[in-house]
């Protein structure tokens, strides 16, 4: 398992793994909410989980979009030494600017958690244990996702998944050992000792695999990678001012509205963990490749297919999801302290990121595709233009609207401000893209499923009232339906061959 792996084999190999990881860590998510449903506590667990994610997103930006391309032209074009030395030191310069946020945290908990929140000191106070345990994990995930990144431009896709399960173990054994001892705060520090150990395996993998001398480092010099490195945190920038006022926002708004949003937004995701993000980023390596050697014309085949398909996995899903928004939740977490008020909140929030997950495609995606290319500073001035429309629309709405105008200004941004901001993008530096194709294609998928959305919804009344064989029917109807529409309608010739592939390969075994 620990060696580098093919583009086909990664995709499979890591996909199936990372669901393993997931689910692990869902099933985490399940216990959490039977043990300790909706409460202050959990609104804090769940708030310092999402300020380590915004101060290590804000850096992390920059790892597959500027680092790892820069570094796999530094290795091509200089070989493995500068290459390391590249990346050494921005392991060592992570290690600082992490040390220094655990320090803030460690030393003024309470002043240092109240920026990001509208807590009073006695809510943050009463949590003070979890506050710390925070600030610990915030040093660790900053470090373990660049060391993850670097070793999955060596094409081990699923090394980092097998050090996340470790993680994700000893996070669900600490809640269901100690929960009744230590309360959620020995869930998180569960979180803590797992991001530790993966640091240490993460570390041992390049050390014996890569032969990685951490004492080969040199400093950065080149204003171009430094020039690049601004224009995306120039780019990240409204992203996180609005990641940031959505947290703000979100803890003034009553104890366990930031619980149930999380847990929704969890099991919303699990699609776009399992498929979306596995899969972009193991492309995102192959455009890095074909823009070493500027190959546009196989780069616009490959985002074609891979776009397509994504839309075609992924829209289905999401149908099912809106349409059985209730009866999910419920069969995820109508249990233990999970009361029914809980499940009507979850439920609103779990809808519209089921009405979201689509549009993570093009932003992932096209996202990766321009930073392979280096299309920092155009992609930085439509990206910072759009990004802060979103962000100016999230802040009135959700004052006006609350936590619906939230899910209204996201989808006001992802529907329609990014996409315009990516075909400007497109139309000035990557013309070779057939953009106008792709958007048709996806117009004619999303109006497919809106058409087997109207369908479902009619069909619901005659199907049984058991949860778990309602699912299962209106599942596989959508995605029957679905795909009959869309190969009527559109060319699904590459995802006819690819599943007929795959069916010849397994059946033979």
């Amino acid at each position: 398992m620990l060696k580098t792996e093919s583009y086909k084999k990664g995709v499979v190999l890591s996909t199936g793994l990372n669901i393993l990881a997931k689910g692990i860590t869902f099933g985490n998510t399940l216990i959490l909410s039977y043990f300790f449903g909706t409460s202050a506590s959990t609104d804090v667990y769940f708030y310092i989980l999402s300020v380590t994610v915004l101060i290590t997103g804000m850096i992390n930006g920059i790892d597959y979009y500027v680092l790892i391309p820069e570094a796999m032209k530094i290795k091509e074009l200089q070989g493995q030494k500068p290459h390391q030395q590249f990346l050494n030191f921005f392991i060592y310069l992570y290690l600082f600017i992490a040390f220094i946020f655990m320090v803030l945290g460690l030393l003024m908990p309470i002043a240092f958690y109240t920026f990001f929140s509208k807590y009073d000191s006695g809510t943050l106070n009463g949590n003070i244990s979890l506050l710390y345990i925070g600030s610990i994990i915030i040093l660790f995930q900053l470090i373990n996702n660049f060391l993850g990144a670097i070793l999955t431009s060596y094409k081990y896709f699923t090394v980092t998944i097998l050090s996340g399960l470790v993680n994700s173990v000893f996070s669900i054994s600490f809640t269901l050992f100690f929960h009744s001892q230590l309360g959620i705060k020995g869930t998180m520090l569960g979180i803590a000792i797992g991001y530790f150990i993966n640091f240490c395996i993460l570390l041992s993998i390049l050390k014996k695999y890569q032969n990685w001398n951490f004492l080969n480092v040199k400093w950065v010099k080149e204003k171009r990678v430094w020039w690049n490195i601004f224009l995306m945190q120039v780019n990240i920038l409204p992203v996180w001012i609005r990641n940031y006022l959505t947290i703000f926002f979100l803890t003034g708004m009553g104890v366990g509205v930031i619980t149930s949003l999380n847990l929704a937004q969890m099991l919303a995701s699990l699609p776009e963990i399992f498929i979306l993000t596995q899969i972009t980023s193991i492309v995102g390596i192959k455009f890095s490749e074909l823009a070493a050697t500027k190959n546009y014309a196989e780069t616009n085949l490959l985002l074609q297919n891979v776009c397509k398909t994504l839309f075609l996995i992924i829209l289905p899903i999401a149908i099912v999801m809106i349409v059985l928004n209730k009866e999910i939740i419920q069969l995820a977490f109508e249990r233990g302290n999970f009361n029914s008020n809980s499940i009507v909140t979850t439920a609103f929030c779990f809808t519209f990121f089921a009405i979201l997950l689509p549009s993570k495609i093009f932003d992932v995606l096209l996202s990766r595709l321009f930073t392979s290319f280096q299309l920092y500073g155009v992609s930085t001035f439509f990206g910072v233009i759009a990004h802060t429309i979103i962000t100016a629309s999230l802040y009135f709405l959700t004052n006006k609207y609350q936590l619906q105008g939230y899910f209204y200004a996201l989808i006001l941004g992802y529907y329609i401000i990014m996409p315009i901001a990516f075909l400007l993008i497109v139309h000035y530096k990557m013309k070779s893209i057939e953009i106008a194709k792709l958007f048709l294609d996806t117009a004619s998928l999303i109006a497919i499923a809106t058409l087997v959305y109207f369908l479902i919804n009619a069909l619901l009344p005659y199907l049984p009232s058991i949860i778990i064989i309602k699912i299962i029917l209106v599942t596989l109807v959508t995605f029957l339906l679905f795909f009959l529409l869309s190969k009527t309608l559109i060319d699904c010739t590459y995802q006819m061959n690819l599943i007929g592939t795959i069916f010849k390969k397994y059946t033979k075994k």
